[in-house]
């Protein structure tokens, strides 16, 4: 069985902006090893072009590019690879800081073929079921509260809570061992652009979240 037979809804590519520091390339390695199915590209100084010809050879179609600001990791923009050009989505998110998994004498994830990222939202807040709506809209992972009650379950939790400052914090474990694992990453805000509309109609629908950041 090949790659893409296990895998081919969950893959997608991780790169930078151009020229990033080396505190934005350390990110996306910690990213990479605790996200099942992900793939680091080095972009240097590469088109988008560019890596649309590399996502079409690994068979992937979505890409997340983390951008930098003073050195550090600032926000997220999202594409999806549509008759072989990268076509970026209207929704972001902005960084307000990350810890690496170095920082936190965090190790490193263990994956098998039957790994998968579930992710888990702990979020009370109507900041974070936008957030955590649009990144489900775009990575098509389901919406969970707990870890489902399965034996031998695992793969990675990614965990989304509610921080005193209002903004939203991203911690990832180890289902198998329950050790936290990879880098923190802090939010301060997700600009949802013309899919604002159909994700705040969801959330109606679902009658989610009472205090909103926009």
């Amino acid at each position: 069985m090949t790659e893409r037979e296990i895998a081919p809804y969950e893959k997608f590519l991780l790169t930078t902006s151009r020229n990033p520091s080396q505190r934005t390339r350390s990110f996306i390695r910690d990213l990479v090893r605790v996200i099942p199915w992900s793939f680091h590209f080095t972009r240097g100084s590469c088109s988008l072009k560019e890596i649309a010809n590399e996502l079409a050879s690994l068979g992937i179609n979505r890409a997340m590019v983390v951008h930098e600001l003073k050195g550090n990791p600032s926000r997220a923009t999202f594409y999806k690879l549509i008759d072989g050009k990268l076509v970026e989505r209207d929704y972001k998110v902005r960084i307000k800081g990350i810890a690496l998994a170095r920082e936190l004498n965090r190790g490193r994830s263990v994956f098998t073929a039957e790994s998968r990222l579930r992710i888990i939202n702990k979020c009370t807040s109507d900041f974070g079921e936008q957030l955590y709506t649009m990144l489900s809209l775009f990575f098509n992972f389901n919406k969970e509260r707990e870890l489902p009650r399965i034996p031998d379950l695992k793969g990675i939790a990614l965990y989304f809570s509610d921080d005193p400052g209002g903004n939203i914090t991203l911690d990832f474990q180890q289902i198998e061992t329950k050790e936290m694992i990879g880098p923190r990453i802090t939010i301060s805000d997700v600009h949802l652009g013309k899919k604002g509309e159909a994700i705040r109609s969801l959330m109606g629908i679902l009658g989610i979240g009472k205090r909103q950041k926009s």
